[in-house]
This record gives C-alpha cells, sequence and structure tokens, in this order.
C-alpha cells in the first residue's frame, strides 16, 4: 500500500473512480459533469501551492484517492486550514478491510500535507450517505472529531 502524489499518467485510471464514488453518493441523481471533471484534471494538473491530489496504490493499482486544498478561514486572518473536497476509495477492487486502510492512510497523507503548509484544522464532510458509522469509526480513531456538519482534525 503505498500513497503519493498524483501524476499525469494517473488521470485514466482517476477518472472512473471519481465516477463510481459519486454513483454511491447521496448526490447520484445528478448527472455526472465530464466537463467540470476535466476543468478539475487541468486545476490539479498546473500544481498550484495550495491544493493537491494525493493517490493512494494498493498491487500497483489505483486504490483511492484524496483531493483538498488550504486556504484561510472565510472571516478571518491567518487561520488557515485544509477542506477536503473528496476521498474516493475503489471499493469494487478493495474489500472492507483494505478499503479502511486506503480510507485511513489518505487521511493520513491529509494531516501530513496540512502539516506541511502550517494549516491548523483539516475539514472533512461525509457526503456519500452510505457507510456513515464505518466513516465514522475510522475518522475518529484517525483523531477527527465531530463539529457540526462535519469533522474536524486538528493540525
Amino acid at each position: 500500500m503505498r500513497v503519493r502524489l498524483s501524476e499525469d499518467g494517473d488521470w485514466a485510471a482517476i477518472r472512473p473512480l471519481v465516477r463510481q464514488h459519486h454513483a454511491r453518493t447521496i448526490f447520484a441523481d445528478i448527472p455526472f459533469s465530464e466537463a467540470k471533471f476535466d476543468e478539475i484534471e487541468k486545476q490539479i494538473s498546473r500544481s498550484p501551492p495550495n491544493q493537491c491530489l494525493l493517490v493512494a496504490e494498493a498491487r500497483g493499482k489505483l486504490a483511492g484517492l484524496a483531493w483538498f486544498s488550504a486556504g484561510e478561514y472565510m472571516i478571518g486572518e491567518g487561520g488557515l486550514m485544509t477542506t477536503t473536497h473528496l476521498i474516493a476509495v475503489d471499493t469494487q477492487r478493495c474489500g472492507r478491510f483494505l478499503s479502511a486502510i486506503v480510507f485511513t492512510r489518505l487521511v493520513r497523507g491529509i494531516v501530513l500535507w496540512s502539516n506541511s503548509r502550517n494549516a491548523r484544522y483539516v475539514l472533512i464532510h461525509v457526503t456519500t450517505g452510505t457507510a456513515i458509522k464505518e466513516t465514522d469509526r475510522l475518522l475518529r480513531a484517525g483523531g477527527a472529531r465531530l463539529l457540526g456538519g462535519g469533522y474536524v482534525i486538528d493540525v
């Protein structure tokens, strides 16, 4: 199991994983937008310093990804925090045990990246609408606490 920064060659495998993830969320009734995905790919491929896409590989194949960005608190000065936009795990390829490992390693990667940016918090919103108890257990085991509509990890 390996977590690393994404590379240009990863995008062919990332798209179907993001589509699979979208199909499992409460937002699955909203059509997947190829155009919006293409824009996200362009944006991330430019490697902006405040954004990151991590990929997790298991047995040499894409097993998961995390996309997140750092920014200031919207109405404060200097309160840098990381907002997690997406954590997706290939549940079709990974069983429950490997899925949990992939998820927790991606969250750990988000925390490490956030620490390198001097962010004070990591925000994670769970929007899948599925496996909520399992996700809650994994996030809490990783040091997250429930805060309003999402989770926060103090970095």
